[in-house]
């Protein structure tokens, strides 16, 4: 028991740091330009989030090959999940941005046209961007747990890699609207690859591998590397781009994830007893609920910013007081659910974010 426990734990601790990671990352504009620089030359916040999401259906795949038409319902009604989400979001945060006329928001378009693009997944607003990317994942996902229940991980990963290459040339080629910011045929592989290790791990009964600190170690020189090659101008200026995520995005991104996935494996224990651990895990474990708290607040203080020159230590004290308005939000539902007759909207919230 202990071990299964600490297994997904440390899943939930990397769940949680994609979610600071987001968070900071959204943040970025107000905080100083040096630190604003770390943080954006680090983001891997939607590549992590991605992959896990992938090793978390990857260990169905047992119970996908028992019983495949169930898991495929299951499957699919965490895509419908998620389109309730988003529909939630764009009419309780679309709209009034739309109304208010912030930058981005379909400035020029009527409501009618903006809800219509807004459903149909054809805009591209900052943070309410990112869920749509899980839909199309989810949806074909049965599809990935049938090829990998029979053995066919060779075949998966070659069409994988196969369509991420053509996304290498062309992202947008099953994108409709505004080019999106994650697209589908680059950001898969990462869902695929995370379906592969769940699937592994599942089979295994363990996510460890051996010798964690000594992959630990061959991450960090790995990751020195891709960092000289992007950071130090060794190459033309223009041919090293690392957004959307193209084949050096993908040469970037790997090492930091797989230094970030290894170092967490390896002291996990050491972890657990750092000041912040908890708070880490708690967004982890509810990463839906947690990224849906943080853009109603962000978007609260990007509206203020914009119709008022807020004094940069204003803006901190609005980050900070936003992450522990989360930090008390999923506290006060993790405390009441557990209750004998826990009240109507710990339900609601359950059913929908779980």
């Amino acid at each position: 028991m202990q071990r299964a426990s600490n297994r997904l734990e440390l899943i939930d601790f990397l769940r949680g740091i994609a979610i600071l990671e987001m968070l900071v990352t959204h943040f970025s504009t107000y905080f100083p330009p040096l630190a604003s620089k770390v943080i954006t030359y680090t983001e891997t916040a939607m590549a992590l989030f991605v992959l896990l999401a992938g090793f978390m259906v990857g260990r169905e795949c047992q119970k996908f090959a028992m019983s495949p038409k169930r898991q495929t319902i299951v499957l699919w009604k965490r895509a419908l999940r998620i389109v309730i989400v988003q529909c939630v979001i764009i009419v309780t945060v679309g709209v009034p941005l739309h109304l208010l006329g912030m930058p981005g928001a379909g400035v020029g378009e009527s409501l009618s046209e903006f809800l219509a693009r807004s459903v149909t997944l054809q805009n591209q607003i900052g943070l309410i961007h990112i869920l749509p990317t899980f839909i199309p994942l989810f949806a074909v996902s049965p599809l990935i747990l049938w090829a990998l229940s029979r053995n066919l991980d060779a075949a998966v990963l070659t069409v994988s890699v196969a369509l991420f290459c053509l996304g290498h040339y062309r992202p947008y080629l099953l994108d409709s609207g505004d080019p999106t910011i994650f697209p589908f045929l680059l950001f898969q592989l990462y869902f695929v690859i995370g379906c592969t290790l769940g699937t592994y791990s599942s089979i295994r009964h363990s996510v460890e591998l051996e010798h964690p600190k000594r992959w630990f170690a061959f991450s960090v020189a790995l990751l020195a590397a891709s960092m000289f090659v992007v950071h130090s101008k060794v190459l033309p200026p223009g041919l090293v781009s690392t957004h959307p995520l193209n084949l050096f995005g993908l040469a970037y991104h790997v090492p930091i994830i797989l230094a970030l996935c290894l170092f967490s494996m390896s002291y996990l224990s050491v972890l657990q007893r750092v000041w912040g651990y908890s708070l880490v895990t708690r967004f982890g474990r509810h990463a839906l609920l947690a990224f849906v708290l943080h853009l109603y607040l962000a978007k609260v203080i990007g509206v203020l910013n914009h119709f008022a020159t807020v004094p940069a230590a204003l803006n901190y004290i609005l980050v900070l007081a936003s992450v522990a308005a989360m930090d008390a939000a999923i506290r006060s539902y993790e405390a009441r659910r557990t209750r004998p007759d826990p009240p109507g909207w710990t339900r609601a919230v359950g059913a929908l974010f779980r």
